[in-house]
C-alpha cells in the first residue's frame, strides 16, 4: 500500500489528521500516515468484533508485529501497516508503540471507566500519545502541557461525538462513579438511559474538553513545523459546539470546505 493508498485510508477513517498532515513536507507527511494508519488497525478493532477474545488476538498480532520491527534482526510482517513503519524504527521509541495498542485491550472489555481519572489516562495513552509521537516524526516541538492539551481536547471530544456508539458497546465516555451517583448504570446507557441523565453524566468529560482547547488555544501561535501534528486540533472548538443537546443523537459532520479552510488560517498565522 502506497502513501497514497494510506492517505485514501485516512480520507475516510481519520480525515482530520490527514487534513493536517497534509500540510507537511511529503516525506514527513508519509510517517505521518503510517503513525495514523497504525492508529486506525487498532482502533476499530473494537468496532469490528463483538468477540472479546477476537478482539484481544488481534491486538496482541499488533503488540508482536511492532515488536518484530524493533529486532537486532527485523521482521517486517506482510502488512502495509507495518512495511510503512519499518522505517521510522529511529524516531519512534518502540514502548511508545506497544503501549499505544496496550491502551486498546480497555476499549475490548465492555466496561466503564471505573472513573473520571481512568478515563482521562486512556485518553493520555491514545490521543496525547498520538500527538507526541507525530511531533516527533515531524521534528516539531511543543511544551509538554500543550501536548497534553492537545490530546485531551481532541480525543475527549472524539469519545463525545461517539457517544450513541459508544454507548452501545459498553464503553460511553463517563466516569462510572459518577454514573452510580446519577442512578445509572452501563446497561442503561447501552439500552437507552434518558437524556437528560446522560447529559449529566457526560459533563464533566465535556468540562475537562472544553478547557483543554482553551487552553490549547491560549499556549500562542502554533509554530509553523507543529501544525501537520498538532493543527487538527483547532478544529475541536466547532466539534464540540455541534454536539446534540441528547447525547444519544448523532452529531452533525462539519462542512470539509470549512475544516480546510481553518486549517489553511492555521498554517498561515500559526492561530
Amino acid at each position: 500500500m502506497s502513501a497514497e493508498d494510506l492517505s485514501v485510508l485516512l480520507q475516510k477513517s481519520d480525515p482530520d489528521r490527514r487534513l493536517a498532515a497534509l500540510f507537511a513536507p511529503a516525506g514527513l507527511r508519509t510517517r505521518l500516515f503510517a503513525l495514523y494508519a497504525l492508529n486506525h488497525e487498532i482502533a476499530r478493532i473494537a468496532d469490528a468484533t463483538s468477540e472479546s477474545l477476537i478482539g484481544e488476538m488481534k491486538l496482541t498480532w499488533w503488540r508482536e508485529a511492532i515488536s518484530d520491527l524493533y529486532l537486532e534482526t527485523p521482521k517486517v510482517r506482510r502488512h502495509a501497516v507495518t512495511e510503512a513503519l519499518a522505517p521510522l524504527t529511529a524516531i519512534l521509541p518502540e514502548t511508545e508503540l506497544i503501549d499505544l495498542i496496550d491502551a486498546r485491550f480497555d476499549d475490548i472489555s465492555a466496561a466503564p471507566h471505573p472513573d473520571l481519572d481512568a478515563l482521562i489516562d486512556y485518553v493520555d495513552r491514545t490521543s496525547v500519545r498520538l500527538v507526541r509521537l507525530a511531533l516527533l516524526l515531524c521534528e516539531g516541538d511543543l511544551p509538554e502541557r500543550q501536548i497534553i492539551d492537545a490530546g485531551r481536547a481532541w480525543g475527549l471530544t472524539g469519545l463525545l461525538r461517539a457517544f450513541a456508539w459508544r454507548a452501545r458497546i459498553g464503553r460511553a465516555p463517563v466516569a462510572g462513579d459518577y454514573l452510580t451517583e446519577l442512578g445509572g448504570t452501563p446497561a442503561m446507557l447501552a439500552q437507552g438511559l434518558g437524556p437528560d441523565k446522560a447529559k449529566a453524566a457526560i459533563q464533566p468529560v465535556r468540562a475537562i474538553a472544553e478547557d483543554a482547547a482553551r487552553a490549547f488555544r491560549a499556549a500562542g501561535a502554533l509554530p509553523v513545523e507543529a501544525v501537520p501534528a498538532a493543527g487538527y486540533v483547532v478544529l475541536t472548538p466547532g466539534y464540540l459546539e455541534r454536539l446534540p443537546k441528547n447525547p444519544f443523537e448523532v452529531p452533525p459532520e462539519r462542512a470539509l470546505l470549512a475544516r480546510q479552510a481553518r486549517l489553511s488560517w492555521l498554517s498561515l498565522t500559526g492561530r
